[in-house]
């Protein structure tokens, strides 16, 4: 692999962590509001919302292995 490709991808497990780490954030902020959603329909949105973040974070943490395997060869 040259050294350029390696820096790509180090670059793309930066990009991945980082990603990650504010995906993290979003859900934090989430639940503590749907924590506080006094009506069924902001408590729905919010779930949804929530749901939407997991299924991003399953992505993101689906990429970083795959490139923490590219990087290892």
């Amino acid at each position: 692999m040259s050294e350029s490709s390696v820096s790509q991808i180090e670059k793309a497990f930066h990009e991945a962590n980082g990603a990650i780490d504010i995906l993290d954030v979003l859900r934090e902020e989430m639940e503590q509001w749907l924590e506080e959603a006094q009506d069924s329909s902001k408590h729905e949105a919010l779930e949804n919302v929530l749901g939407h973040i997991e299924v991003m974070d399953v992505e993101y943490k689906k990429r970083r292995k795959e490139l923490m395997r590219r990087l290892s060869e």
